[in-house]
């Protein structure tokens, strides 16, 4: 969803060439500590352990915003990771420097920290694609112990996005940025959908790829790929890594995706005209919320969020599905509209301060629709 042209360019070269914080809500803390080594871990969104000898234990991971927790008692915890993403970090809700990319093992260090218990977050702040990331864990520092978790959050939510709720570009003061400044300038963990579940005390899952249509690509880059062909995998970079946990049940869909599929002009060698693209482009739309509406039941609350700027044709062919099935009978699917954006992150995209106030929105939104019925 950016307005420069040469976008294009970028996303290909930063997502598949790979040039490679709200405060985290913490339930209350059981006072039991655990006798293993070995930190208890809850993980927020799609990873995967590995089996590699040299990487056991590891979890790999593509998408942004994946997020683990652990709790302990004492004044220090080292978190490891090898990424060529960073990961910012919240103890006990207040933001932490963030773990920069390593392209080697590295574990970092966070001391000093006041006697007594701690929650600590880690949250993936971008994605890679064509090849995954590892986080290790926690370590503990001399004096520490690890404490049993509280439960898991029993809210969840699902976002199905693209740039325009990854993160991209949020930490960015001015539009124009280079490759490493997107790298750099980018945080998923301040974006809309992971500050709207900490206010909503759910746990995520952030399924959003940078610069990815629902059938077509922005300016058709990545030809014969779609959101499709992502969108059931744990890992983007293994079409074998087939999503699967048995305890991911959400009540809540936010779909805001689309922007790419008519944000830019169709190129000569792309394989469709612009009626073919927008007859595909609503198949594709209805197969998306009538699968999401099978997956959450008849009393998930799907919303579906203008997908681009004011002037993306997306976002009238998004209303008219919208209304074609709230039509049919569908009346837990909902359209929103966000308030306007400043949209000065890198290449249009939002900043932080709309991040939080798309947050905002979300949160009211979803509390009107549902209040606390998101279990």
């Amino acid at each position: 969803m950016a307005a420069a042209t040469n976008l294009s360019v970028r996303m290909a070269l930063a997502l598949w060439a790979l040039l490679a914080s709200t405060g985290a809500t913490a339930g209350a803390m059981r006072s039991d500590v655990e006798n293993s080594d070995a930190a208890a871990v809850q993980v927020i969104g799609r990873a995967e352990r590995s089996t590699a000898e040299h990487n056991a234990d590891a979890w790999r991971v593509t998408w942004p915003g994946v997020g683990w927790r652990t709790a302990f008692s004492g004044s220090g915890v080292g978190v490891t990771t090898q990424d060529t993403i960073g990961y910012a970090v919240t103890i006990d809700g207040v933001r932490m420097n963030p773990i920069p990319p390593s392209q080697d093992r590295q574990t970092t260090w966070y001391r000093g920290l006041a006697t007594g218990h701690h929650i600590v977050e880690v949250v993936r702040m971008r994605a890679t694609p064509r090849a995954p990331g590892l986080f290790f864990g926690f370590s503990k520092d001399a004096d520490g112990h690890w404490l049993a978790l509280p439960p898991k959050p029993s809210r969840q939510i699902e976002f199905i996005a693209d740039s325009g709720s990854s993160g991209y570009g949020d930490l960015s003061a001015t539009v124009d940025c280079t490759d490493e400044e997107v790298a750099a300038r980018s945080d998923a963990s301040q974006s809309y959908p992971i500050v709207a579940a900490h206010q909503l005390h759910a746990d995520w899952q952030l399924n959003a790829m940078d610069g990815i249509g629902l059938v077509r690509n922005w300016h058709g880059i990545w030809k014969g790929t779609s959101y499709a062909t992502y969108a059931a995998l744990t890992l983007q970079s293994d079409s074998a890594s087939l999503f699967r946990d048995p305890d991911w049940h959400p009540r809540v869909a936010v779909v805001r995706i689309g922007g790419n599929d008519f944000g830019s002009p169709i190129g000569a060698d792309e394989p469709w005209t612009a009626a073919q693209l927008e007859t595909q482009f609503t198949e594709a739309y209805r197969n998306l919320l009538t699968g999401l509406r099978a997956r959450l039941g008849p009393n998930g609350l799907i919303i579906v969020i203008q997908p681009g700027p004011e002037d993306n044709p997306a976002n009238q062919k998004v209303a008219n599905i919208v209304d074609s099935l709230r039509s049919a009978g569908d009346q837990q699917l909902y359209e929103m509209q966000f308030p306007k954006l400043a949209l000065t992150g890198c290449d249009y995209h939002p900043n932080l301060s709309d991040h939080r106030l798309m947050a905002a929105a979300l949160v009211k939104f979803i509390e009107d629709h549902r209040g606390a019925k998101l279990h």
